[in-house]
């Protein structure tokens, strides 16, 4: 039965060459078909060409609503270009693996951080810590160098030597930022954000390194008894790198205020002995005067045979206000520094704030002038005292350390029942035999 069309029907429209709308749709649906699975001029069909570009990231069509970055599908040779996306991002993380890609990150992030340094974009708080050098050169230039170096073998990692001489520097720059550590919180007693965020980076480039090596430890103990072992030996030397990271560079510090006090002639007595004898007091200390006329008694024995040096410790907050006048007559008058000495402890009994003025009126039986350290010298001489008294861990006055810098010999006399004259002379001769 056939169907006939109304009179309320539309018209079929026809087409421009006359075939009837429903004809040409299949028509065109049979065609795209064909087109589709017909071989294209690089070889496959154009829907796997169309099926790999989405696999690769790229999208269905330069205006495609998918999105994408405006990738083109042409490939390089035929003028397309590429914009970096997220997906490219993830795609190189996925091509290190994660692992990797945080070694990377750690070690990128530690160069960026240690030319911020190098170029004074820090915190105040960081001057202090940035100042101090690692076997004389200045932190941030030798971190740029280091971490340079450690992106440059990252780069080889697929040749042996770099991989292992990378494992090795990473392990030892672990042990490493434990002493900097250290030193910020026991020596220079301030926090340097960017330092820590330095160590941060470090210890990550680190911990990524050391997760391979747990799984894989378990699969080598199922190898064998040699394999195992030399599998725990390799563990044992990163472990031997990493304190003799730390050992290293507690060697290799430089303290820039120690550095400038060096200038600085300090040390009465025999200058070219191996012998170092340091006398810790405060000049209003009572434990200290007590025990001054026997440490006088000693000093001239001493001075025969060490370098002698005093060293205040301002327990008492007003010790700080005679420390420049102490620095500029151990500097300036070395040969009547004894007498000197005694004059300024006398005069600490009657004053606690004493002027130029009073210096001046106080040595002037002497025959001496004081002249006055501009305050860089000062400055200097304050923080290698407190350098000392940290090295030596000195906790109160009165003390007196007796260090043999050749054979690293050390006594610490602490108290007066040890400060008598006789314990002196005992421990001066221990250390350095007549």
């Amino acid at each position: 039965m056939f169907a006939t069309r109304r009179p309320s029907d539309p018209p079929e429209r026809q087409s421009n060459n006359g075939t009837p709308p429903g004809n040409q749709v299949r028509a065109i649906d049979m065609g795209m078909k064909e087109s589709l699975h017909r071989p294209g001029s690089e070889g496959g069909t154009i829907l796997n060409r169309i099926s790999a570009s989405r696999i690769s990231g790229g999208n269905a069509g330069p205006d495609s609503p998918r999105g994408g970055g405006g990738r083109s599908l042409l490939p390089e040779a035929e003028g397309g270009c590429r914009v970096p996306s997220m997906s490219m991002i993830s795609g190189r993380v996925r091509s290190l693996g994660m692992r990797m890609a945080l070694v990377w990150a750690g070690l990128a992030a530690a160069l960026l951080l240690s030319i911020s340094l190098a170029a004074g974009l820090c915190p105040e708080v960081c001057k202090a810590t940035y100042q101090w050098t690692i076997f004389g050169m200045p932190f941030p230039f030798f971190g740029i160098g280091f971490f340079a170096i450690c992106l440059l073998l990252f780069h080889l990692r697929d040749r042996p030597p770099a991989r292992v001489l990378l494992a090795v520097l990473i392990a030892g720059a672990w042990g490493a930022e434990a002493t900097f550590l250290y030193v910020q919180h026991s020596i220079i007693k301030i926090w340097c954000p960017i330092c820590l965020a330095v160590a941060l980076c470090v210890w990550m480039a680190g911990s990524a390194l050391a997760i391979a090596w747990f799984p894989d430890m378990r699969n080598q103990f199922g190898s064998g008894r040699g394999a195992s072992m030399r599998y725990l030996s390799r563990g044992a030397f990163l472990a031997a790198v990493m304190v003799a990271g730390s050992y290293i560079s507690f060697l290799g510090l430089g303290n820039p205020a120690a550095s400038h006090a060096e200038t600085l002639p300090l040390a009465l007595g025999k200058l070219d002995s191996d012998v170092e004898v340091y006398v810790f007091t405060d000049w209003f200390c009572p434990a200290c005067r007590k025990a001054e006329p026997d440490m006088e008694r000693a000093y001239p024995d001493i001075m025969t045979r060490a370098k002698l040096l005093f060293i205040d410790i301002p327990i008492h907050a007003e010790s700080m206000n005679f420390i420049p006048y102490h620095l500029s007559f151990l500097v300036r008058e070395k040969a009547k520094y004894l007498e000197i000495r005694k004059v300024l402890l006398r005069l600490a009994e009657r004053t606690k704030e004493p002027t130029p003025e009073d210096i001046q009126k106080a040595v002037a039986p002497l025959g001496v002038t004081y002249r006055p350290l501009n305050y860089a010298d000062v400055n200097a001489g304050v923080q290698y005292f407190q350098s000392v008294t940290q090295a030596f861990r000195v906790a109160g006055t009165p003390a007196m350390v007796v260090y043999n810098r050749k054979t690293k010999t050390t006594r610490v006399l602490n108290g007066t029942q040890d400060l008598s004259y006789p314990y002196i002379l005992m421990a001066i001769s221990g250390v350095a035999p007549p």
